[in-house]
């Protein structure tokens, strides 16, 4: 057990790469769960007769999350990264494990948001199809679903976004 004075051990890159794919796979699987239960409920019904306002708002949103997904997230991790070079600068931190684990987070930070954006749509769609019974609504459930799984976080990923980040930095902050 630890006291409150000592810090916790930090986890290793290996553990927090595991933490990114377990967030990445359970965010998917709630999205094909409640997917599958809104399908056994519209089972047999007719769609709704009138204007599917719902499923349009959804298609939409559909629409504009995807486009989100690739700024937002990107942002926030940009100045998140900038924050974590200038932290180590000043500290003249040179522990390269410390420094990869740091960058881990903010990758991990900008897989939940990019993630989030595009579940929530998904969610959005399904409730859609569930109140109007239109089953168009699932399309972008399906194209949500494939942009969530090639968002999957791989070694690969991480490594070459890492490097990428370093690069830009470096080049952005030339003196």
């Amino acid at each position: 057990m630890y006291s409150m004075s000592s810090p916790l051990p930090q986890p290793t890159l290996q553990e927090r790469h595991r933490v990114m794919m377990i967030i990445w796979f359970a965010m998917i699987v709630g999205v094909v769960v409640f997917g599958v239960v809104v399908s056994i409920q519209i089972n047999g019904m007719k769609p709704d007769a009138g204007l599917p306002v719902l499923t349009f708002a959804g298609m939409g949103m559909a629409a504009l999350m995807l486009v989100l997904r690739f700024i937002i997230p990107n942002l926030i991790a940009r100045t998140q990264f900038a924050q974590t070079m200038q932290t180590a600068k000043t500290e003249a931190n040179n522990d390269e494990e410390q420094m990869l684990g740091n960058f881990y987070q903010v990758f991990m930070v900008r897989l939940i948001i990019g993630m989030a954006l595009l579940e929530g749509a998904a969610m959005l769609n399904l409730v859609a199809v569930m109140v109007e019974n239109q089953r168009l609504a699932f399309i972008p459930v399906a194209i949500l679903l494939l942009g969530m799984i090639f968002s999957i976080p791989t070694k690969t990923k991480l490594d070459g976004w890492i490097r990428n980040q370093m690069e830009n930095y470096n080049l952005e902050n030339q003196n």
